[in-house]
């Protein structure tokens, strides 16, 4: 057991990093900084005035370049993009930005959109109510601040956010797909329907149909989700509530949706998923969400994905009424309560935990 510290180290604690680094970020994707940056092939750096002259904008103004290196200067001082000085040719020194190992990153739009989401304003305006999670427990700051769930303030105020939420989880489909390697002969053999419960607009689907061919997909989610999804063959797109009923499947996956709710409610959603899964021949659920790491000492194995559990446990009590990452025992719990007959962890990838949720033959749980 480690011992308690008496230093004092307040370096942390610098408001332009607490507040100011993450809105210089958003502030260089909104301007599409670093896929400028990309294009910059073969000269790989670019001075802040030939940016400004990609950078797309319907003002009257021309960008002001002389402030996009106030942005940039800011960001390389932290890492985040590589400042290169040269001299001119008039001897002055000229400033000039390329990519470093941690601006490459913003250039992958799964990463740029979620870190555009989590700087909106229609949601960094909950923050400053982030201490009610102790106080009011019962309601998330979200909730108090909107007077709405976040589903349903998406829907209906913030479509724009809502686009580049569905658009940031489809963008997880990837890493998903890689822990479901270790399905590829239950796959193979498998018959009859695999449903996304969640699913959002059907990339994971798609990238397993396009493996699994012999397989019919169906991907779930809610009305407003599936409207805007693509046509994909070999899948069929349902809208509707998995708190109200889930499509009959012979597999069944789901991904990062449990943390969202409290325990009443992902054991109603768990029950429907039961029900729709053959009863005769048993049948399983893939589910993958972040599990509860916090009291896991960090090492250099599970650091990514404790840090990731740690951060969604915080994130989604604010965002969502009753939220919580749970420990494989509490998921247990709620499967066996749901009617499943065992739960048990499978593997962790990226960040990714997955479980399996299983029937036995006679579909009732032991």
């Amino acid at each position: 057991m480690s011992s308690v510290s008496q230093k004092e180290d307040a370096s942390w604690a610098d408001p332009s990093l607490l507040v100011g680094l993450p809105m210089a970020v958003r502030a260089a994707l909104m301007l599409n900084v670093p896929k400028i940056i990309d294009s910059a092939h073969p000269k790989l750096s670019l001075s802040a005035e030939e940016i400004c002259k990609h950078v797309s904008t319907t003002r009257e103004h021309t960008p002001k370049s002389e402030n996009l290196e106030k942005i940039l200067d800011w960001l390389c001082c932290n890492g985040i993009f590589s400042l290169i000085i040269e001299e001119g040719d008039d001897g002055s020194k000229v400033k000039r930005y390329a990519h470093s190992p941690k601006s490459r990153c913003l250039s992958r739009d799964q990463t740029a959109d979620m870190l555009l989401l989590y700087t909106c304003p229609e949601l960094t305006r909950v923050w400053p109510h982030a201490h009610e999670i102790v106080l009011s427990p019962d309601v998330s700051p979200f909730e108090l601040v909107t007077g709405k769930n976040i589903y349903t303030y998406l829907a209906v105020d913030a479509p724009h956010v809502q686009e580049l939420f569905v658009r940031g989880l489809n963008r997880t489909a990837g890493p998903a797909l890689g822990l479901l390697e270790k399905y590829d002969e239950t796959f193979k053999a498998l018959k009859g329907r695999v449903v996304d419960v969640g699913g959002q607009e059907g990339t994971m689907c798609a990238g397993l149909v396009a493996k699994y061919p012999h397989l019919q997909f169906v991907n779930f989610d809610l009305p407003e989700v599936v409207k805007g999804a693509p046509q994909i063959p070999g899948v069929e797109h349902v809208g509707g509530s998995f708190k109200e009923s889930v499509p009959d499947g012979n597999l069944l996956i789901m991904k990062f949706c449990l943390p969202n709710w409290d325990d009443e409610t992902c054991i109603g959603i768990l029950t429907n998923c039961r029900k729709a899964l053959p009863v005769a021949e048993g049948g399983k659920m893939l589910i993958m969400e972040p599990l509860d790491r916090s009291t896991e000492a960090t090492d250099a194995h599970n650091e990514v994905a404790r840090r990731g559990s740690l951060c969604t446990n915080f994130q989604s009590t604010v965002m969502f009424s009753g939220a919580r990452t749970r420990t494989v025992e509490q998921l247990r719990s709620l499967a066996l309560a749901a009617g499943f007959s065992q739960l048990e962890f499978v593997n962790n990838f990226t960040g990714f935990d997955l479980l399996e949720a299983s029937l036995s033959p006679s579909g009732h749980s032991q």
